[in-house]
């Protein structure tokens, strides 16, 4: 006689491990996308406090610039000094000469030249008191730039040429600070505009040096790829030496800064990112599947040592008793002794009425 439930059992183990594979699946995918975004949250963990701690770097630059001008303001309001002040270089924007300021006579152009030589004390410390302050230039809108040195260097004089040619004018409307990704060589720039009574006297340009002040929190983060993003989001700096290959090939997250009009990105190749997670949905996968199969395993063996075997002795023993045994089986599983009674007492003959 065959064993109806076997059937039974080799359905349930194909549906059980049916079962595992969804289960295996799901538990594997939801760990999956909790990984991706785990490394996403960390990236733009990395990516605010690098920002913050740019902000905090040149936070001290931007105070230093806008006492200078505050003080180059209360300087203007000054009466002129009875011996005037004393005689510098200028470099003349329109041809690229430097004279002495002593041939200046306007009355307008000394007033801004008894400002600058109050101001001597500023652009001597700058660089001691301001490390990422290479120098600091006044550009005047009289057409001349002086820069609080004793000499000008032709490669100064001629950088500077060129930069005013590209940047003659600053918006009328901005009277705030003015950020310039590219200055002379290497260098940025942060230009602050002087007003008085509404009419524009000259501008306070910083030169800053951005790769001594961007190295030490790329070398921090040495695993991640930085970029400096200007307004118009060009690059300005990044910690990746090449060009990248392909843009669709990577992840872009930006963080506005908050000392500057610049954004910082963090680039996230989308390769190491999915494939990050793919060895964790794998992982997970064959422990999840180990452990629901174990489990299935371990409950098929309970079921056909505890019932499958057990029933198979029943067919046994009601299969002997049909053929005329009135024993049946001899050992009977645990548990099921009532049901072997009941089977044999019912599979016996009627004994003769008295």
């Amino acid at each position: 006689m065959k064993n109806p439930v076997y059937y039974e059992y080799r359905r349930s183990g194909q549906l059980g491990m049916l079962a595992i594979v969804l289960l295996a699946t799901l538990g594997a995918a939801l760990h999956y996308f909790r990984s991706v975004e785990q490394r996403v949250s960390q990236t733009t963990a990395h990516l605010q406090a690098l920002s913050q701690q740019l902000d905090a770097e040149f936070a001290p630059v931007l105070a230093f610039s806008q006492a200078m001008r505050r003080a180059a303001l209360s300087k203007l309001t000054l009466p002129p000094l009875p011996t005037g002040p004393e005689p510098v270089p200028l470099l003349q924007l329109a041809d690229g000469t430097v004279h002495d300021s002593s041939t200046f006579t306007d009355p307008q152009i000394q007033a801004e030249l008894q400002m600058l030589d109050q101001l001597k004390p500023y652009f001597e410390l700058a660089e001691q008191t301001q490390p990422h302050l290479l120098a600091i230039y006044y550009f005047s809108e009289h057409g001349f730039v002086y820069h609080g040195q004793p000499k000008w260097s032709d490669y100064v004089s001629d950088q500077l040429v060129s930069w005013q040619r590209s940047h003659a004018a600053e918006p009328s409307y901005e009277r705030e600070q003015i950020f310039y990704a590219e200055f002379i060589s290497g260098q940025a720039a942060l230009s602050l505009p002087l007003y008085q009574s509404d009419k524009k006297l000259g501008r306070l340009v910083f030169a800053l040096k951005l790769q001594p002040l961007l190295q030490p929190l790329y070398q921090q983060y040495a695993d991640t790829e930085f970029m400096l993003l200007d307004q118009s989001g060009e690059l300005i700096s990044s910690s990746v030496a090449s060009r990248l290959q392909s843009v669709n090939q990577h992840m872009l997250q930006i963080q506005r800064l908050r000392t500057m009009p610049w954004s910082l990105g963090v680039l996230e190749h989308k390769t190491s990112l999915f494939a990050a997670g793919l060895a964790d949905f794998v992982w997970h996968w064959l422990s999840y599947a180990l452990l629901l199969g174990c489990l299935l395993l371990a409950l098929q063996y309970r079921y056909r040592r505890r019932t499958l075997s057990a029933m198979n002795r029943l067919l046994v023993h009601i299969d002997r008793l049909s053929k005329g045994q009135t024993q049946g089986v001899r050992h009977v599983p645990d548990g099921w002794t009532e049901v072997f009674d009941k089977v044999a007492s019912l599979a016996a003959p009627d004994k003769p009425a008295e």
